[in-house]
């Protein structure tokens, strides 16, 4: 029977070829962009869940809150150097306590014949060897129990392979750290991490040798760098019952003034699984899609499946005249419903398994591509992806197949040998309308979320942050105490380079994607504020060179100390001053500092991302900088560069010039949302280009139907315009009508994407109308092109068509 049935259904599909292409092209495409975006969100939600006891780890945060209404100041993955030791001696429930504080960029030397130089720009990180015991890597030489001891380190086995030409030859190896001058001795080789982990660690070096060389630092409790630290609690306890005991740490441990009821920090555990898309707290890896954007996607993909199937219902029940008379002698010779509904459903798991072939065919040559447009490392080498692949092919199946089932085995067999079955008769045409309705609502709300995504983009790229970014260059300084003392020569130096504007000393840009928050004490108050600043240091030379404005006063006098400092227009306003010449000659005086006066105010820009608003800011001068930046002409910036490296390479020969763009810089700091805007994109096409797969389908099938109608028309005298007209009226009605629906939704949606920012576009009738515009033009060219062909058939062949 089974046979029988495949075969009868290999017949039918046969027989109507255009039709079965149009449906196993339409659901391998929606087979194939849902396998993609099962891919994505799988890939996501994997980050470090690979490791055996992720259960038990858990990254320990600070979070700091204001003494005046308990709101949150700012959240931080990170907590004080002196914080793992007391942990260590104060919670025997933790099995395992390790830091991981991260390096940022720097250089390493191997020594030799040959003496090597390299940058290594992620994935640097001082390391207790409790950190190699808690997660999983694997080893090819050596391991990480070693780094109890002072001076070593363990590397990837890509580090070693550019290092020293292989895992084997790097071990008992020595590397210099060039930035502190500190050798290292390699004592262990691990295989690369997998793309899926936050821990992005690639040289490792042992935090003992850090703590020798600066054991003030170890028994700070005020600042936070980048010290992170990660925990696993001990068999049998729970995570809750080890943050209520953190309040009293805190009263034991921090200072006065970090606790209540002063600004105060309180300390959490975050699980290692769900680090990657908590957006509360910063990771390594940065750009993390959030839940709510994997949500969205995940929707993208059930919504282009069931465009997919809407295609299948459309042009099966479209069809179901054709058949009606095959129904009808099957029902005379004795098959009954249930025997019918078996069939066609055959017949769709049949186009179902041809799709699946195709969309995973299709879905495994894009792969590659997607991954390296977003940025990861995309596989279908897991066995959920055959799980997910089977239970497509069953919904698909019952929800394509079922409903067309159903109607075609519903037929009269009397009035279906007579011919007397129409479309009208089954209700096909209101089924028909509303589905392509739906189908459009649903293009149309990714045709409206891409369109926002773009623009939201293209305003990243293009708002004025209130500093030069795009004539700006920032070069890496060494950080060693005796190449610093050549600070101020290589300054001199580059200024006097042709094409050079400005140049300026300073610990960063005045945007980046960290921020370094003090809390403080104005002028002769004895309580901190009630809000953090965002210290930043760079020279006097700092305000011209990004070309930011000085609203009141003047700049701080050269020094290689911190005597002056200027703040911006939003610190004056957060303080209740009048006027910005007000704050001029108060002080300002932070945990590590006495009061320094403010000598200045300058106009507010973006010293974070544009998700964020403006933060108060000092901006101190003093020896503590990272960066020269340069203002360069732009149309003298491609001779200029070449100089500024000539220059810096001999006043640092042995140091690796390393040259950063401003404008690259801030556009990475919207990598995630660059990410949503392509998969939008590219979503949003495949959900149209199915959707007029539909529409052609049916517009074929109305020509077929119509073919008598057209050439008595035509004999009468309708034109090619009015043969067209007839065809595309109904379907740009339906679209306006699914436009109604969209627009409202899509306005929804988007505008709490957007909310999400804290500087971002106004939706304004542009966004529908170009998505209304789109879709009716788009429909029109698929629908005339097929209309055309039918009005310019010759209409005594049409006449004749039975």
């Amino acid at each position: 029977m089974l046979y029988n049935n495949l075969k009868i259904a290999f017949r039918s599909l046969w027989r109507k070829k255009t039709f079965s292409l149009l449906n196993i092209l339409g659901l391998a495409i929606g087979v194939a962009a849902s396998l993609l975006i099962f891919s994505v969100i799988r890939n996501e939600m994997s980050y470090d869940n690979y490791h055996e006891k992720k259960d038990r780890i858990f990254r320990v945060t600070t979070t700091i809150k204001s003494k005046s209404n308990g709101e949150v100041v700012t959240r931080e993955p990170n907590v004080p150097n002196a914080l793992p030791e007391a942990f260590r001696n104060d919670f025997p429930q933790f099995e395992q306590i390790a830091s991981c504080w991260f390096i940022g960029q720097a250089q390493f030397y191997v020594p030799g014949k040959e003496e090597k130089r390299f940058k290594e720009y992620q994935g640097l990180a001082w390391a207790d060897p409790g950190l190699f015991e808690m997660f999983d890597f694997t080893w090819l030489e050596g391991n990480g129990k070693e780094l109890k001891n002072p001076n070593t380190v363990v590397i990837t086995e890509s580090v070693a392979k550019a290092f020293f030409g292989g895992h084997e030859e790097a071990i008992g190896k020595t590397i210099q750290l060039y930035s502190f001058r500190i050798p290292l001795k390699v004592v262990g080789v691990f295989k690369d991490l997998p793309g899926n982990t936050d821990l992005r660690l690639r040289i490792c070096p042992s935090i003992i040798t850090a703590r020798k060389r600066e054991p003030g630092l170890f028994s700070d409790w005020s600042g936070l760098n980048d010290h992170g630290l990660y925990v696993m609690l001990k068999e049998g306890v729970a995570p809750e019952t080890m943050i209520k005991q953190f309040p009293a740490f805190v009263k034991k441990y921090y200072k006065e003034e970090q606790r209540e009821p002063h600004n105060y920090s309180t300390l959490g555990l975050q699980s290692i699984e769900n680090m990657h898309l908590d957006k509360n707290f910063r990771v390594p890896a940065g750009s993390a899609i959030s839940i709510r954007e994997l949500w969205s996607i995940g929707l993208i993909g059930i919504f282009l499946l069931l465009v997919a199937c809407i295609n299948f219902i459309n042009l099966a029940t479209a069809q179901s005249i054709s058949r009606a008379k095959e129904i009808g002698v099957r029902k005379v010779l004795g098959s009954n419903r249930t025997q019918l509904v078996r069939q066609f459903l055959n017949e769709t798991a049949v186009i179902t398994f041809f799709s699946l072939v195709l969309g995973v065919m299709i879905a495994v040559a894009a792969i590659r591509p997607l991954g390296q447009l977003i940025g990861r490392e995309l596989t279908f080498n897991h066995p959920s992806v055959i799980v997910f692949l089977l239970a497509i092919g069953v919904v698909v199946t019952l929800l394509a197949g079922f409903y067309p089932a159903v109607v075609l085995s519903g037929f009269n067999p009397v009035a279906a040998i007579k011919s007397k079955i129409s479309t009208r008769t089954i209700g096909g045409i209101s089924l028909r309308r509303g589905l392509v309705v739906v189908q459009f609502v649903i293009a149309q709300l990714l045709v409206i979320g891409t369109l926002v995504v773009v623009q939201q983009m293209k305003y990243f790229r293009e708002k004025p942050m209130g500093f030069d970014k795009e004539s700006t260059v920032l070069i890496n300084l060494p950080s060693d105490s005796a190449l610093a003392t050549r600070y101020d020569y290589l300054k001199n130096r580059l200024a006097s380079v042709k094409g050079v504007e400005n140049v300026s000393l300073c610990l960063e840009g005045p945007s980046n994607n960290w921020g370094w928050q003090s809390d403080f004490y104005f002028d002769n108050s004895a309580e901190k504020q009630t809000f953090l600043a965002t210290r930043m240091y760079g020279d006097s030379s700092y305000l011209e060179t990004f070309q930011i404005g000085l609203v009141a006063g003047r700049k701080p006098f050269r020094s290689d100390t911190a005597a002056e400092v200027m703040v911006n227009e939003t610190m004056v306003r957060k303080l209740g001053l009048s006027s910005p010449e007000a704050i001029l000659g108060k002080t300002v005086a932070l945990s590590n500092t006495g009061k320094i006066p403010v000598v200045g105010v300058f106009r507010d820009f973006n010293n974070r991302t544009l998700r964020e608003e403006i933060k108060p800011m000092i901006l101190f001068s003093g020896n503590y900088y990272e960066y020269a930046a340069l203002q360069i002409r732009p149309e003298q910036m491609p001779a200029t560069l070449p100089e500024v490296q000539k220059v810096f390479t001999e006043v640092y020969p042995t140091y690796m010039y390393d040259l950063t763009y401003m404008d690259e810089r801030v556009g990475d700091y919207y990598k995630a949302e660059a990410i949503t805007g392509l998969l939008f994109e590219v979503f949003a096409f495949l959900a149209v280009l199915i959707s007029c797969l539909g529409l052609y389908g049916l517009v074929s099938f109305m020509a077929v139907q119509k073919t008598k109608e057209v050439g008595v028309r035509k004999v009468l005298g309708a034109s090619v315009q009015n043969i067209v007209y007839l065809f595309s009226k109904e379907f740009t009605v339906l679209i306006g009508i699914a436009f109604l629906i969209s627009a409202p939704l899509g306005y929804y949606f988007m505008q709490g994407w957007l909310e999400d920012f804290h500087y971002h576009i106004n939706l304004g009738w542009d966004v529908f109308a170009s998505a209304m515009v789109l879709s009716i033009g788009i429909a029109w060219i698929t629908v005339g092109y097929k209309a055309v062909n039918a009005a310019l058939a010759n209409p005594v062949k049409s006449l004749r068509a039975e």
